[in-house]
């Protein structure tokens, strides 16, 4: 009898690809939730079952979530975060699922509380999974690699400095290939690791160091530039009001933090950024060339 296959939500983000082909070549079967059937087959092709719906169509998911046992709770930042989530595990829960991993908010957005009204609706989340009578983990990755480290490589790539409002706060930047790696484990694993996991990447580095390693990557000097923090607008949107919290986090040293889960569960060191920025660019440079 082959096992139940596993749903991912947030299948067709950067996170959740790399979560699904991984369980793919561990030749597990695999769902998808998504309203981008579309999407969802470019990126995997036949290789999973797509069931189409929304967070808020309970119908939609409880047809998702037939028949499946272990589930990767995963969705962007936007002001339906926790109720869109809460639904799942709610629908999860009806549906006799065993396991839930879920893809939380960085530690320090979380705790302590009123800091980020992202971290705040992930907090919430992870409050009701506690009330659920099932197995459950919440991943708390630091900042990723993927998302700010990129980006700042294409400030410099552009010609610009890099901008910050505190050069000198550190950041214990972790690689998103390793948060899935975590992920897979706990979701593959016979029992969870803990109920919360905080997973940060080998080392905590500044601004002005990861100017230094682009300096030498690139061969030619990079700045790290000190620039006050812009508060966001009163009427910007969820996302943009968070992002502006986490930089203010950043700034007062929340992100420099880092632990072993990575290494204690993979059994390998978590990739630096030294890796990452080599290997950013040699991609970058086999599809220009």
């Amino acid at each position: 009898m082959s096992p139940a296959p596993i749903l991912v939500t947030g299948a067709t983000g950067t996170l959740g690809q790399l979560v699904v082909k991984r369980l793919i070549a561990l030749d597990r079967p695999v769902r998808v939730f998504t309203r981008r059937p579309d999407a969802a087959r470019k990126h995997f092709g036949a290789a999973v079952q797509i069931a189409v719906g929304e967070f808020a169509d309970r119908t939609s998911l409880d047809a998702a979530l037939r028949g499946i046992d272990r589930l990767l709770l995963l969705s962007p930042i936007s002001e339906r975060l926790a109720a869109d989530q809460i639904a799942v595990a709610d629908a999860a829960a009806t549906a006799g699922v065993r396991r839930i991993v879920k893809i939380s908010g960085s530690d320090w957005t979380i705790e302590p509380a009123g800091s980020s009204i992202s971290g705040d609706a992930h907090a919430a989340i992870e409050r009701h999974l506690r009330t659920l009578s099932l197995e459950k983990v919440w991943l708390r990755p630091n900042a990723w690699m993927q998302v700010s480290l990129a980006n700042t490589i294409r400030q410099v790539q552009a010609g610009n400095p890099i901008i910050a409002a505190n050069p000198d706060a550190g950041i214990g930047y972790i690689d998103a290939r390793d948060i899935a790696d975590v992920a897979v484990h706990q979701l593959m694993a016979d029992a969870l690791a803990g109920e919360m996991l905080n997973l940060t990447g080998p080392e905590v580095v500044a601004a002005r160091q990861v100017a230094a390693l682009l300096s030498s990557a690139f061969e030619r000097p990079v700045a790290a530039i000190a620039r006050p923090l812009v508060a966001a607008a009163a009427e910007a949107d969820f996302e943009h009001r968070a992002v502006a919290q986490f930089m203010a986090l950043i700034a007062a040293g929340r992100a420099a933090v880092t632990t072993d889960v990575v290494a204690t569960l993979t059994g390998r060191a978590p990739r630096d950024i030294q890796t990452f920025i080599a290997e950013h660019l040699a991609a970058e440079a086999a599809l220009a060339g």
